[in-house]
């Protein structure tokens, strides 16, 4: 009986603690989220959920690399970021999917990711945590098709411990760290526990990333050795129409082609009536001399994808840009809703 009641009492007691630590934990974090740091902090979150969906591409960090003769240590591989919103409600906080290519190749994706965002009033930051699919061919695309989404679950994903991401905001500006010699993997190509650090910037208008690693013996396994970050541009989303000459005079139409302005590629295939033709667009900052940015469309006949035949520019926050080739007509307006030109296709007059 003794035996009884005291295990009886053992429990309530384990019970009674249990509460008041939930208690006092759920006291203390209204505590913080009410203070005069938790009222800034949610500020600043609402903000970087605005900033941190889209399109980011490194083309002019490459392009000038190579014109500015960038000492090889520093340069970097082209690279392609979206990050699109995901509506996934058996995830905490904001969640968006990641896919990332490189080369300029949408088929060359090197990773895959879902990211939750939720602010951390004890660290004073915003926490990201990171989702590592474990069958990350079936999200393949998912920026386009988010029915490849329906129905995950964390447990569809592994994550790290330590390594999550911390954002504060300043100077008009994310800072994002990871804490130091936190975040530790396995490598599976090498066996060895890589120590893993981000830092990263995110602006209303770029996003800086410089991720690298070191085996426990602060040996280089990857990463800018120069440590210079990537520095990812957000690219613009236009939409464009092509009217492409034919060999009797008169003209072809091709409509809802889209084109980002980081270096973004659109190719019309050759036919029995023209040659293929190549697009390329790009926002242009000059990092040297006394050029004035500008929004650049450069046009390329044939296979050549190394000389435009012509090129026109405006300035960078212009919604639309046009070139008449008479041998082609192009006209691409920012955004992807579908643009009716009015365009004679027998004479090419028209805009």
């Amino acid at each position: 009986m003794m035996k009884k009641f005291l295990l009886s009492s053992a429990v309530f007691l384990a019970a009674f603690v249990s509460a008041a630590v939930h208690a006092d934990n759920g006291e203390n974090f209204s505590i913080l989220e009410n203070s005069a740091n938790g009222k800034i902090l949610k500020r600043d979150f609402v903000r970087m959920m605005e900033w941190f969906p889209g399109h980011y591409d490194n083309q002019e960090q490459v392009y000038f690399n190579d014109n500015l003769d960038v000492p090889e240590a520093e340069r970097h591989r082209r690279i392609h970021h979206i990050f699109v919103p995901a509506d996934l409600p058996e995830f905490p906080g904001e969640t968006f999917y990641v896919e990332q290519y490189q080369n300029n190749d949408p088929d060359d994706v090197y990773r895959q990711r879902i990211y939750s965002f939720e602010p951390d009033f004890e660290e004073n930051a915003i926490r990201l945590t990171i989702y590592v699919p474990k069958d990350p061919d079936s999200l393949l695309g998912a920026y386009t098709d988010a029915s490849k989404l329906d129905g995950l679950t964390p447990s569809d994903f592994t994550t790290y411990d330590g390594c999550e991401v911390f954002w504060t905001y300043g100077n008009s500006h994310y800072h994002g760290y990871m804490k130091a010699g936190a975040c530790r993997i396995e490598s599976k190509r090498s066996g060895k526990t890589l120590i893993i650090t981000d830092d990263l910037q995110l602006s209303e208008d770029s996003i800086w990333i410089r991720d690298e690693a070191v085996d426990t013996d602060g040996h280089y396994v990857y990463g800018n050795k120069a440590r210079v970050h990537h520095k990812n541009n957000r690219a613009q989303i236009f939409n464009c129409w092509v009217a492409p000459q034919k060999k009797d005079g008169s003209y072809g139409f091709v409509n809802n082609l889209q084109i980002h302005d980081q270096g973004g590629w659109i190719r019309i295939p050759a036919t029995d009536d023209y040659n293929e033709i190549g697009l390329k667009m790009r926002n242009v900052i000059w990092p040297s001399g006394n050029n004035r940015p500008s929004r650049v469309l450069y046009a390329y006949r044939g296979g050549d994808e190394e000389t435009a035949v012509s090129y026109a520019w405006t300035s960078p926050n212009e919604p639309r840009l046009g070139i008449n080739l008479r041998w082609v007509q192009v006209s691409c307006t920012e955004g992807q809703s579908t643009i009716k030109p009015g365009i004679n296709l027998k004479t090419g007059s028209g805009n």
